[in-house]
């Protein structure tokens, strides 16, 4: 049975866009009220006049930007039933040579955002008994792949914030659902979604099971309703993370062979 959220807040960040864009498209779908949060305030209005909606432009990477978001939403559609962290980023450094304040932007937006947004919204959702956490994470935060350094660090460090979200506040009514696709034809990997002819791009750069925001929207969305953590889009990340977890060893040098070999270096 489809999901209703008729009446209900739901707050997505990143919404303008990309697989934000398709989760304040489906949540509207199913009768909720939905706040869009982005930086880019032009597209976030046009998302939220479609559905329905209503657009905050907000940067998840301060703790005054997430409070204000909070704030707004409630103002507009009272207590929040979902908060939806999906605002990311990917590294603007290099690796270990990265800036102090490069690995502070992407750690502030990637993983941060998602502890500021729970201590804002937790503790009303465990008084009204209960309320759902979204979080978009990435295969990087389950499986260390070819992705860059700042963004695997916060990935991980996500994953680890909502294990002990759901460990320590399941029993207070709160689920939590982590989103780790692999690729997805976002921003991320060049889409524009004013322009369409960019969204066959990224099948034509052999970045191999590419899936579409949509697909992902309806896989938290079955997670939700199946009441499971995880919502994998792609079947394959699931099965690298349980040989990962059979012989840690062997999966870090396979990996490590794999992404020298993606680089073009001799194994």
């Amino acid at each position: 049975m489809e999901l209703d959220f008729s009446n209900k807040c739901v707050v997505v960040t990143g919404g303008a866009h990309g697989i934000g864009r398709a989760l304040a498209e489906r949540f509207a779908a199913a009768g909720g009220r939905v706040v869009v949060a982005d930086v880019q305030a032009e597209r976030a209005g046009r998302v939220a006049e479609r559905i329905g909606g209503r657009a905050v432009t907000c940067d998840v990477g301060s703790v005054d930007g997430v409070s204000a978001l909070v704030a707004e939403a409630v103002a507009a559609f009272g207590p929040i039933d979902v908060f939806c962290s999906n605002a990311g980023i990917t590294d603007l450094g290099d690796g270990l040579a990265s800036t102090p304040e490069q690995i502070e932007r992407i750690t502030a937006i990637n993983m941060l955002s998602h502890v500021w947004a729970a201590q804002a919204v937790v503790p009303t959702m465990v008084e009204r008994g209960g309320g759902h956490l979204v979080q978009t994470l990435s295969s990087a935060a389950l499986i260390t792949g070819p992705a860059p350094m700042g963004y695997t660090m916060a990935k991980h460090g996500a994953l680890g914030f909502a294990e002990w979200v759901q460990l320590n506040y399941a029993h207070k009514g709160i689920k939590v659902t982590c989103l780790c696709p692999n690729v997805v034809n976002t921003g991320l990997i060049g889409r524009d979604e004013d322009v369409p002819s960019t969204a066959e791009r990224a099948h034509q750069l052999g970045l191999g099971d590419v899936v579409e925001p949509e697909a992902c929207a309806d896989h938290v969305f079955a997670a939700m309703e199946e009441g499971r953590f995880l919502a994998l889009p792609h079947a394959a990340v699931g099965e690298s993370f349980e040989r990962k977890a059979g012989d840690y060893d062997r999966w870090l040098e396979g990996t490590s062979h794999r992404i020298r070999r993606m680089r073009g270096e001799e194994v």
